[in-house]
């Protein structure tokens, strides 16, 4: 049987953790897309909404941050996991309210993050499912690495 390659969309403004992010995930066998900013997240998104089975988002980008590009994903397609990545602090009450799958703090802890999106590719589609529509699901925050 054929293992099924999943598909990330990773946007963060930093070119550093973008590029980063794209090379490990490919590193570990996920296809990546990486985009600069939301509009550019939301566009690819769009384009591509039966491919994409993660999604990956920084909250500080230029042009449409990381929640108001969370809002168009949920409208395009709200049963796909969401990761929140954030150097902001005091987003863990936003993040569990808005349903995201988890809250990634940066510095990013590498080998958490991997396990996390392990586990979130591994388990049924009712546990991808966003938060606040099923609270029997956990909410998953790593914090600063170090």
């Amino acid at each position: 049987m054929i293992e099924r390659t999943y598909k990330v969309l990773v946007a963060d403004d930093d070119e550093a953790v973008r590029e980063s992010l794209r090379n490990l995930l490919h590193g570990e066998g996920y296809q990546v897309i990486a985009v600069a900013n939301g509009v550019e997240a939301v566009e690819t998104f769009r384009q591509e909404v039966d491919q994409i089975d993660l999604l990956l988002v920084d909250l500080n980008m230029p042009m449409k941050n990381g929640w108001a590009t969370l809002d168009r994903f949920i409208e395009v397609n709200p049963s796909l996991p969401v990761v929140i990545v954030t150097g902001q602090p005091n987003q863990i009450e936003i993040a569990k309210a808005a349903g995201v799958s988890a809250l990634v703090e940066k510095p990013i802890d590498v080998p958490a993050l991997l396990r996390l999106i392990q586990e979130l590719m591994a388990g049924p589609v009712q546990s991808r499912l966003p938060r606040a529509m099923h609270r029997e699901f956990p909410f998953h925050h790593l914090r600063v690495a170090g």
